[in-house]
């Protein structure tokens, strides 16, 4: 109890630097869109260059796990987006952990700025982000933007359980999930990141779930949630364990990090409608625990990772690699998984408190 109450007291301070900061918003940005409208998300291809070879630089040209700091900054918006959802979920905990309205409050606001005031309100759709100069003004891989989209279902559903959300907001808010929705859905790049057989499929898909179960449509969701057996772990988790298509990036540690994460917090959302990708395997042998089993070694430290990770290899490893086991045990409540690992890393306040064990005590009053 003293590591949930400590927890709890952290994250609240966090929280509360938070309360008097401006709300953010996509017209926010000093660069405008293609279209015109500030409105429209915009950003840049993170891994994309100066071509040295012409003399505009243009079209640029991808150095894959290089980031251009050119393609962060406030010109544009994807550093705005990913602080907007930290806070968020900062917010969102503080006010489910300690029932202040001071943070309910600020939820609101923040909620309200960036999906529903006409001023300051994005457009439901992503069709400018990750631009590549001289070659496209948007790619469908820019969806993956939205990962932090959780974050923002769960503050709605807290508000919305505790009767705290005006009914102006919540009608606008949802209005913009279903617009959302339908343009994942339906436009030609939510249909290409649908077809992807790495990273970016499995963020697409967590992204249409939680939209759909907020949206009441679960008999969509559980369309999605069968899908994945045999168009995301049967395509992307050979028998042994390995993620082919994260393995060949420059940075592949950090992305059968980023992947398997993903799977699991799907497999999270599943086991609450009764369907058991958790411990789903393939006729032969693909499955997320096997995905884990092929990183085992490596989280341990008796075995030398023989790929590529030009990031911070030596953090990645030894930091990164045990927490994601740790995270694992606590999404999924197995205490017992992987214990050599998961005991060798520590959660983050915030993540302690949003993945508690079931013998975790109750939120305080």
């Amino acid at each position: 109890r003293e590591l949930f109450a400590s927890a709890r007291v952290e994250l609240l301070a966090q929280a509360d630097r938070i309360l008097h900061e401006k709300p953010l918003s996509v017209t926010d940005k000093t660069q405008l869109p293609p279209s015109g409208d500030k409105h429209d998300y915009l950003s840049i291809a993170p891994y994309w260059w100066p071509n040295p070879k012409t003399p505009n630089g243009l079209p640029w040209i991808r150095k894959d796990g290089q980031v251009n700091p050119r393609t962060r900054g406030n010109h544009t918006d994807l550093r705005r987006v990913q602080k907007l959802f930290h806070h968020l979920d900062l917010l969102t905990f503080a006010f489910f952990y300690s029932g202040q309205k001071k943070y309910a409050d600020k939820l609101i606001q923040l909620l309200d700025t960036w999906f529903v005031n006409p001023r300051t309100r994005m457009n439901p759709h992503l069709k400018y982000a990750q631009a590549v100069p001289g070659l496209n003004s948007g790619r469908p891989a820019g969806i993956i933007e939205f990962a932090g989209l959780p974050a923002v279902i769960t503050a709605v559903q807290i508000l919305d359980n505790r009767h705290l959300l005006p009914a102006q907001t919540r009608q606008g808010i949802m209005q913009w999930f279903s617009e959302y929705y339908d343009w994942l859905n339906s436009s030609s790049f939510g249909k290409k990141e649908a077809r992807a057989r790495n990273n970016h499929a499995n963020h697409y898909d967590r992204q249409l779930l939680v939209l759909l179960l907020i949206l009441g449509r679960t008999r969509q969701a559980q369309v999605i949630f069968q899908r994945f057996k045999s168009q995301r772990i049967a395509k992307q988790i050979r028998p042994d364990g390995a993620m082919p298509a994260e393995l060949q990036r420059t940075k592949a540690l950090s992305y059968s990090i980023m992947n398997l994460r993903c799977m699991t917090e799907i497999a999270a959302i599943a086991k609450r409608f009764g369907i058991d990708l958790w411990n789903y395997q393939t006729p032969d042998g693909r499955s997320l625990k096997k995905a884990y089993a092929f990183l085992a070694p490596y989280a341990r430290g008796g075995k030398k990772w023989p790929y590529q990770q030009i990031a911070s290899p030596e953090v990645t490893l030894k930091e990164r690699l045990p927490h994601l086991f740790t995270l694992a045990a606590a999404i999924m409540n197995e205490p017992n998984f992987y214990p050599a690992i998961t005991r060798r890393s520590a959660l983050s306040s915030l993540e302690l408190l949003k993945y508690p064990p079931l013998s975790s005590p109750a939120p305080l009053p």
